[in-house]
């Protein structure tokens, strides 16, 4: 078990993706290797099988038009789903930066888009699904490309995995804080949607304006408009 809190949470969601569970004010991942650099106050082994049993853990949830799950789950009648499998990439739908990211998604028109640390693809596959053309995205963790290549072609969407950044009306980061200002003057785009940071927290960067914010369970996300 690992002690920590909510920043301490959103980045376990990145670095354990087979599993975190909360559990009496601290934290358990599930992983092949001790985690370390965390304040580890107790470890076991589980049974043979924990991957699969893991499953139970992930469910679909229901955001505006969209629903959002696993491949052994159904959608409900009347929703557009987005199947994501988890794999080793972040992004399952259920963390509040995820939801609200696909909320602000659905408030604004469909145009050119590019998914920046796209994880396992949630955001650019949703992008697809709700008429968004054409859709990129990219990533440093060479895992995370693979599982979005998987989820796109699964959810039968066009996505262009790319290395180098392509001119695009919009941007969406559901990242660290400090990677979102590092990389909001670099995008070739004049909006984005970010988020991956809790709700007392917002990107500073010179030219960018706040048009929008939304905010669940303490984490926010925000369309940021470029003025030159």
């Amino acid at each position: 078990m690992i002690v920590g809190g909510e920043p301490e949470l959103a980045l376990l969601l990145h670095l354990f993706p087979e599993g975190v569970e909360e559990l009496d004010g601290a934290f358990a991942v599930y992983s092949d290797e001790q985690p370390i650099g965390f304040d580890v106050v107790a470890a076991e082994d589980v049974d043979e099988g924990w991957e699969d049993a893991w499953r139970e853990f992930h469910h679909g949830v229901v955001v505006g038009s969209l629903w959002v799950g696993p491949p052994w789950e159904q959608a409900p009648s009347g929703a557009t789903a987005v199947l994501i499998h988890p794999g080793r990439a972040f992004g399952t739908g259920a963390h509040p930066t995820t939801r609200l990211c696909l909320e602000l998604l659905q408030a604004v028109e469909p145009t050119s888009l590019i998914d920046v640390g796209c994880g396992s693809g949630v955001l650019s596959i949703a992008a697809a699904k709700l008429g968004f053309r054409p859709v990129s995205a990219t990533d440093l963790d060479d895992v995370a490309l693979e599982t979005t290549r998987a989820n796109a072609a699964a959810n039968d969407v066009d996505v262009d995995v790319v290395d180098v950044l392509p001119h695009a009306d919009l941007a969406v980061m559901n990242i660290a804080l400090e990677v979102v200002e590092g990389m909001l003057p670099k995008l070739p785009v004049r909006r984005a949607i970010t988020s991956g940071y809790l709700d007392g927290d917002e990107p500073a960067v010179d030219g960018w304006k706040r048009v929008e914010r939304r905010a669940r369970d303490g984490w926010a996300a925000d369309l940021l408009e470029f003025h030159a």
